[in-house]
């Protein structure tokens, strides 16, 4: 076993270990505050279940334990519709009835849908995206009714999705978090980039348990060769809405061979290929890497082929890479860099200044064993 290889697994520990601390205490949860999965998302997630398998049985695991969660939530919505309309046809909310009938089954459908066998790509997850339309427009409508929101908070008991935060009704959390976020290392950009400095401070711990630069190691993925192959032959084949920027390392034996192999799969995969090869050390500050892609044409890729790079400059172009996304540009920057400096002249002004988003935590980092 390498010695970066060590040290990439040692730091996973270490920064799990403090994510499942500092997240298992707060009860403001990101993921239970109306976070929700979109649809580059859903791509992402996507690619990793058509690389692993065993991810689409833990994710439909997942997601039929959530649907009970969802299919109580409709027991109680159909209770209090009925008593609504034993209750109220002489009201003046008596013509929104109708309406709730439909909102009613519009979660029941979304219920129905989400205990049934779809396929887990990007079509048949879609409709998983309306989870938090359905409920805000049940909501909405039986806010019509007075008292009708509290009686879903005294029928749900204590279960299920209804209960109050304050003087509201808390909002959703993601439907892909059962307990744990179900995609994984898969997650949503946001969400991967996100760390919390409220009360307790997620970024405050882990820089109390990790320097810059282990932090730079444990936002690194340890794969095997293959895996990078087949990362880029897929993507390839599913096309640009697929894409993603992303950072392949190593191996430490044969690096050099080993990534003029992913060359020459996004040479066949991504015709309209630009290649730069430098030697040294990849050291590109953000807007010179943000020129470069917005010089590229529709449908164009550009890869950089180095001899190193430092966790300073990782930032960087994950910094340019999340300020292009907002651009609506996404995907067609490759890094191969035959090493990792696991020193950095300098920690990035992001770590330093405690900022809420780290960047570095939504880029696709890999070092291949």
């Amino acid at each position: 076993m390498s010695d970066l290889k060590d040290r990439v697994l040692a730091a996973n520990t270490r920064l799990a270990s403090v994510v499942q601390t500092v997240c298992g205490e707060c009860q403001q949860s990101c993921c239970h505050q109306g976070t929700m999965m979109g649809l580059q998302g859903l791509r992402r997630l996507a690619r990793g279940v058509a690389l692993d398998p065993d991810l689409g049985c833990r994710l439909r695991a997942g997601l039929q334990e959530r649907s009970a969660e969802v299919r109580y939530d409709l027991q109680v919505a159909e209770k209090v519709a009925s008593l609504l309309k034993a209750t109220t046809l002489n009201s003046d909310a008596c013509h929104a009835l109708p309406e709730l009938e439909r909102k009613v089954a519009d979660l029941g459908r979304f219920a129905d849908y989400l205990e049934s066998e779809f396929p887990l790509d990007v079509a048949g997850m879609t409709p998983l995206l309306h989870y938090s339309a359905v409920r805000h427009n049940l909501l909405r409508c039986l806010r019509q009714f007075p008292g009708a929101e509290a009686a879903l908070s005294t029928l749900s008991r204590g279960q299920g999705s209804f209960a109050f935060r304050g003087r509201k009704l808390a909002p959703p959390r993601c439907i892909f978090h059962q307990g744990r976020c179900l995609a994984e290392q898969w997650k949503p950009i946001k969400c991967a980039s996100f760390f919390c400095t409220n009360e307790p401070n997620l970024l405050a711990h882990c820089r109390d348990a990790m320097g810059f630069d282990e932090f730079v190691l444990a936002s690194i993925r340890v794969v095997e060769c293959d895996f990078a192959r087949d990362l880029l032959t897929l993507e390839g084949h599913l096309g640009q809405e697929f894409w993603e920027p992303k950072v392949i390392i190593g191996p430490t034996a044969d690096a050099s061979s080993h990534l003029e192999g992913l060359v020459a799969i996004l040479q066949d995969t991504r015709p309209d290929l630009q290649v730069v090869r430098q030697a040294g050390r990849f050291m590109k500050a953000t807007n010179e890497i943000l020129t470069e892609v917005q010089a590229l044409a529709a449908g164009q890729a550009l890869v950089h082929v180095c001899q190193s790079v430092d966790g300073a400059a990782l930032y960087e172009l994950a910094v340019a890479m999340d300020r292009a996304r907002g651009q609506n540009w996404h995907g067609g920057f490759v890094l191969l860099a035959e090493q990792l400096s696991v020193r950095s002249f300098l920690a990035h002004p992001l770590w330093e200044d405690q900022m809420i988003s780290q960047p570095l935590g939504g880029l696709e980092v890999y070092y291949c064993e």
